[in-house]
């Protein structure tokens, strides 16, 4: 019993300094003024689920069943570049594994895709990252999903 107590002890640090880093980045803007944020968080992720197996897209069902949660935040008035910037620093620090996957620029707006392979639980955590003169916004997508079915999820729209 105190060996297992030991281990969670070692470990637990470890697993929250993981998932830390991208906390503190979207906890930070979330409640800054001149930036919106939304996180859609577990339980309504299964929701959404079951009303895509309900609808009978059971791989939507299967991709929103996996994610833990989505967090989003746009700038609307704030600083922008101090933004980009502290994003950008999160996904180069080496020791969050981030990596870059995807990136380019259409229309004067960048787009960068980086993704972290969990050690722990095979999820995945993925950050999006858009800037320009349109608009500026930071997306982190943590669970368990392959890049293919990220797509996916630009099939959700609100009712009208």
């Amino acid at each position: 019993m105190k060996r297992l107590i030991l281990i969670l002890l070692v470990t637990l640090p470890l697993l929250a300094r993981a998932q830390n880093a991208s906390w503190k980045f979207f906890d930070c803007y979330a409640e800054a003024e001149g930036f919106t944020s939304v996180r859609l968080e577990r339980k309504m992720m299964r929701m959404m689920s079951r009303e895509a197996a309900e609808k009978g897209d059971e791989g939507l069902a299967k991709l929103l069943a996996g994610i833990e949660y989505i967090r989003i935040v746009a700038l609307g008035t704030g600083d922008g570049e101090r933004f980009v910037a502290d994003a950008e620093e999160l996904a180069a620090k080496p020791e969050y594994k981030f990596q870059l996957v995807m990136s380019g620029t259409e229309e004067g707006q960048t787009t960068k895709f980086y993704i972290r392979e969990a050690e722990f639980y095979n999820n995945s955590e993925l950050l999006m990252l858009t800037y320009g003169a349109k608009e500026t916004v930071a997306v982190n997508i943590y669970g368990r999903f392959d890049l293919k079915q990220v797509a996916r999820l630009s099939t959700i729209r609100p009712k009208k």
